[in-house]
């Protein structure tokens, strides 16, 4: 009965994420008919101030889930897989570890894509200098000087941003699919979208202010509402091949790298701005002492629990 309302509760949460992120998403475009936002000089999204608020309450919610709930239980995981024997034991901090590697590994994908795009600038900058070389006619040379785009065509600009934060998202819909019971399914659904909520708002505006065409624009915004149901059908699909009482190596491996995922996010939204101001600060705060008094409530209601190891009589109490 547990394991069915357990599977239930993922799947509405994969119905509600991917509702309220396609709302959340066109909204920027609702709102646009009234305040004019693409008539302004600012061009970015980031740098309304009530955005950026929002966006760095979400990091502190975010900084809360890593380090108070999502390390703890990959290190309880890792744990109980060593005591089952079902993993060695290292002369290192394996759970660190696995976070660490979730972290370059999204840095690493990041810098990939930001390189793939910077040689196609070159290339198209490589073009320009030749036709200019070649002296081509006056309307030639404007019709190649118009692919060149110092930051970047609009199409493209939206297609980094969606790449980018489409991977987050997706290691965080997996944490919330490799949950193992109802409340922390929901903790989880709450922290995820917290962040995930004012970046689709976020990334809707800049893509919209990029004036980027209708069609495209769709394409983008609905790519990135859908990855984090599929990263919560992925984890889910882990966590279905072991009982929910035994450690499974896939979930724990995959947990240990979706929380060095979202550590990613925290330093790219919150330490990596510099002086971004008190406000900031104060919104970030917020938001990590909302899900610190989140995991205290929800840690009393569950209580503990317990992993069994699959072949022998050992128990590992988390």
């Amino acid at each position: 009965m547990n394991d069915h309302q357990l599977l239930v509760a993922k799947i509405v949460v994969i119905v509600v994420l991917l509702l309220v992120t396609l709302i959340f998403c066109f909204i920027p475009y609702v709102l646009n008919r009234w305040f004019k936002w693409t008539s302004r000089k600012v061009s970015n999204a980031r740098e309304f101030l009530a955005v950026l608020c929002l966006l760095n309450f979400g990091g502190g919610v975010l900084i809360a889930t890593t380090f108070i709930h999502m390390l703890p239980l990959v290190i309880n995981v890792v744990d109980a897989l060593q005591h089952c024997q079902m993993l060695v034991k290292t002369p290192f901090a394996l759970p660190e570890m696995l976070m660490c590697t979730g972290f370059f590994l999204m840095y690493g994908i990041e810098e990939l894509m930001y390189f793939v795009v910077g040689r196609q600038q070159r290339k198209k900058q490589q073009m320009l200098q030749q036709a200019l070389e070649k002296g081509l006619e006056k309307e030639q040379k404007e019709e190649v000087r118009d692919v060149k785009d110092p930051e970047q065509p609009n199409w493209m600009r939206g297609l980094g941003i969606i790449v980018a934060l489409s991977l987050h998202e997706l290691f965080g819909g997996m944490a919330i699919g490799l949950e193992g019971s109802v409340d922390t399914v929901w903790f989880m659904c709450g922290a995820i979208a917290a962040h995930k909520l004012v970046l689709a708002f976020c990334i809707g505006m800049e893509i919209m202010m990029a004036h980027t065409r209708w069609l495209i624009a769709v394409i983008y915004l609905i790519v990135f509402s859908i990855v984090t149901p599929i990263g919560v059908g992925i984890g889910i699909a882990v966590s279905e091949t072991s009982s929910a009482n035994q450690p499974s190596i896939p979930a724990g491996i995959l947990q240990g790298i979706a929380c060095g995922t979202l550590l990613y996010v925290v330093y790219y939204e919150i330490v990596a701005k510099n002086h971004a101001g008190w406000r900031i600060l104060l919104c970030s705060l917020g938001g990590f002492l909302l899900m610190f008094g989140l995991q205290i409530a929800v840690v009393e209601a569950s209580g503990k629990s317990s992993y069994e190891c699959p072949n022998t009589q050992l128990k590992s109490a988390i």
